[in-house]
């Protein structure tokens, strides 16, 4: 089993994908770092590359299911 996030963009005529569905499985995505650290500029930048990524993906993939 892989996220759909990732086998969206693999092209790859060997592979097909199966949807589950009832229930449709899901993951949380965690970035986990120090609080009682300073968090310096390429990893702020990093995080806020992640967050617009993620975002991105999740719209593309609900417009194709849609």
């Amino acid at each position: 089993m892989l996220p759909r996030l990732l086998l969206d963009n693999w092209n790859d005529e060997h592979i097909r994908t199966i949807r589950l569905t009832h229930p449709t499985p899901s993951q949380d995505i965690c970035l986990i770092y120090r609080s009682d650290r300073y968090v310096g500029y390429a990893m702020r930048t990093f995080i806020k590359t992640l967050r617009q990524f993620i975002e991105t993906a999740m719209l593309h993939a609900n417009a194709k299911t849609s």
